[in-house]
């Protein structure tokens, strides 16, 4: 198995011969790339720092590269060792599908647990669907689903985790993470049955600014696309209450006459679920564009592959939803 076929040095000399790398140099080798230390991948790999410190050069030696430049008190990649941090996971990720033995992955009979990362957007607008899908294709699955967070991103590089789905400016992009557009949620204005807007034909923004507004705050961003376009006319809004849950805004304003601003997908279902009365926007507002996003050594991953496809291909796509461009 090449385990390093494909990977030429940026100055494009040839790669080293395949056949003369220890492969157990390779774990060291990615815990170096990743952690840019030494004691660091010495601790994850069970090793004395000494040790991490010999395999570094033994790796320099091999590859014919420094890999780790010193820059100040910490340690950088080299040009070289930035390419190989981007492939070495897919790499790794081949040769151990060439040694395992391979299972067919059958969605009827897995008993695997798949792990989401998401807000609980999702779980108000597809998690319904998620579920009745999995009984009816996938019944003895299990799915985790956990909060998008500081911990996402080392989980999803590691393949702990199967999927985010998120907002397109919520996670970087990385050469590690592969991405789909999924679709785009425009905004729509959530209120109380029996608000004195209710009956109202259209909302003007003066009388949209007349009345306190509850907002979903996310990842603790205070400015959101509604504010940027009330201060392009030159307006702002009373906001009266900031949660950090898209399921606690329709509860939040159905005892008040404070309006919501929020994704329409999730007003749908707050209609569905409590009567709240749903209206367009009074301004022009920018959609929501929601995408997919996977660790790039799950895309060969059968059962990873069959899970994302489920939202890319838009069987598990909110209803009345267009799809992004």
């Amino acid at each position: 198995m090449c385990i390093m076929a494909g990977m030429s040095r940026i100055d494009g000399s040839p790669s080293p011969d395949p056949r003369a790398i220890n492969l157990n140099l390779l774990p060291a080798l990615e815990a170096l790339l990743e952690t840019r230390s030494v004691s660091a991948a010495a601790r994850r790999t069970h090793v004395s720092q000494s040790a991490m410190s010999h395999t570094l050069s033994r790796l320099r030696a091999v590859l014919g590269d420094p890999l780790l430049v010193p820059e100040g008190r910490a340690l950088v990649l080299s040009p070289h060792a930035q390419a190989l941090l981007a492939r070495l996971p897919e790499a790794l990720d081949r040769l151990g599908e060439a040694l395992a033995p391979r299972e067919r992955f059958d969605p009827r009979t897995t008993r695997r647990t798949f792990r989401v990362a998401t807000l609980d957007y999702f779980e108000l607008v597809v998690l319904e669907d998620v579920m009745a899908h999995l009984a009816a294709h996938a019944p003895h699955a299990s799915l985790w689903v956990e909060r998008v967070s500081a911990a996402t991103l080392p989980a999803l590089a590691a393949g702990e985790i199967d999927l985010a789905l998120v907002g397109e400016a919520s996670l970087p992009r990385l050469p590690t993470l592969a991405r789909a557009e999924l679709f785009r949620d425009p905004f729509a204005v959530m209120m109380r049955p029996g608000h004195p807007l209710a009956r109202a034909r259209t909302l003007t923004l003066d009388r949209y600014l007349s009345y306190p507004h509850v907002v979903v705050t996310v990842e603790g961003r205070v400015d959101g696309a509604v504010d940027r376009a009330l201060e392009a006319h030159g307006r702002a809004r009373h906001v009266s209450l900031r949660v950090p849950h898209f399921a606690t805004a329709p509860l939040a304003i159905l005892g008040s006459d404070a309006l919501s601003t929020i994704a329409s997908s999730v007003a749908a279902r707050a209609h569905a679920l409590y009567g709240v009365v749903v209206k367009a926007p009074p301004l022009t507002l920018p959609s929501a564009n929601i995408v997919a996003v996977w660790p790039r050594r799950l895309e060969a991953d059968e059962g990873a592959r069959w899970l994302r496809s489920l939202f890319v291909d838009g069987t598990l796509r909110p209803r009345g939803l267009r799809r992004a461009r």
